[in-house]
């Protein structure tokens, strides 16, 4: 008897400014899928957003691109720096990808079983495709509508946090509005870092010493968000924790990240000689385990499910969350697969139990 493999649309692309490292996470997610077992696809929902006004012009003309069947786009420039090989998964993922139109149908033969996000910033992991997808009855991979909202959006997921007994920076939002405003300014803690409310992979995230640098800083992260965060800088050691499952959750060990400039921005996340990545961490086996239970508090707090990814500075030995990550970076050799095989799950067993939960889940 042949056995129909199971339909598997990896979403990724979309319309947030972390497409490109999107695309690389979906192209690695679609090879490290068993072709044994499943039919796999790469779908962009940026084809649903042509008529969307929130979008502009440059992303409306790739989605009616895309609906027309056309594929393929280049490189921004910050993009080309990156090394080869996260450029050609980029690339060849753009040349892959479907409209994800007939894939999210009622009905039809191009309708899928499951959904394996791999999209990262607004439109894609902040729970409104995953609304849309809960609303079609089509199981996904991790965190559902509220824990994907409350993650993405920094100051409410700081608010969460707090009040689940979870040490976060001290910290202020500031609008566009408030910007001329002083009043916020005096609760600003020095050394800052100012980052977009809204925003991964450190996109418009600066790093200012002292006052005199804070107007270029909110400018920088104006370009992504109309909301922006000014935390105090906690110095220690960053590590980040993974934590996978439904019901029954799994820290993975911990990694440590040496960044070699002074701030692990854009460009060290997704260039290897820029950055150090320790697993597990160089740290105390108590202290491993405050951080690992801190990350699954965080998880549990915000209501994810599947997988998260929790940063963290550790200071004097104590757990500070920064951010609770609901689609970290999935290539094979992201954060939290490379924990996840140091804990013995390689990363095609890695993307097996994250289909089995999303089918678990519904």
């Amino acid at each position: 008897m042949v056995t129909r493999r199971l339909r598997v649309g990896v979403l990724c692309g979309g319309a947030s400014a972390e497409r490109q490292i999107s695309l690389a996470t979906g192209a690695e997610i679609a090879a490290g899928l068993s072709a044994d077992r499943y039919d796999v696809v790469l779908l962009d929902p940026l084809a649903l957003m042509a008529d969307n006004p929130a979008l502009g012009a440059e992303r409306r003309a790739l989605a009616v691109r895309l609906r027309g069947g056309v594929a393929g786009e280049s490189l921004p420039e910050r993009d080309r720096a990156l090394p080869a090989a996260i450029r050609d998964s980029m690339e060849r993922a753009a040349l892959r990808l479907v409209a994800a139109t007939g894939a999210l149908g009622i009905t039809g033969a191009e309708r899928i079983d499951v959904a394996f996000m791999a999209l990262h910033g607004p439109w894609g992991e902040d729970g409104r495709l995953q609304g849309l997808l809960e609303t079609l009855g089509i199981p996904h991979t991790g965190s559902g509508v509220l824990a994907a909202a409350l993650a993405m959006d920094k100051t409410m997921a700081k608010t969460v946090l707090s009040s689940a007994g979870l040490t976060v920076p001290r910290g202020v939002e500031v609008t566009r509005a408030m910007r001329a405003e002083a009043g916020w300014r005096a609760a600003v803690h020095y050394p800052a870092v100012v980052k977009p409310v809204r925003q991964g992979s450190s996109l418009g995230l600066s790093v200012v010493p002292d006052p005199d640098g804070l107007e270029g800083a909110l400018e920088a992260a104006f370009e992504h968000d109309d909301r922006v965060l000014v935390e105090e800088r906690i110095i220690g050691t960053e590590v980040t924790c993974g934590v996978i499952g439904n019901d029954s959750l799994q820290a993975l060990p911990l990694v440590e990240i040496v960044a070699n400039g002074p701030v692990f921005d854009y460009q060290a996340k997704y260039d290897p000689s820029a950055s150090q990545e320790i697993c597990p961490a160089r740290v105390a086996p108590a202290v491993a385990v405050a951080a690992q239970n801190a990350a699954i508090l965080a998880h549990r707090a915000l209501g994810c499910r599947g997988l998260s990814r929790v940063d963290l500075i550790l200071r004097e030995g104590r757990p500070i969350v920064l951010e609770v990550n609901t689609m970290p970076g999935m290539t094979a050799n992201s954060l939290l697969p490379k924990a996840a095989r140091v804990a013995g799950l390689t990363f095609p067993a890695l993307l097996d139990r994250l289909v089995q939960w999303a089918l678990e889940a519904g």
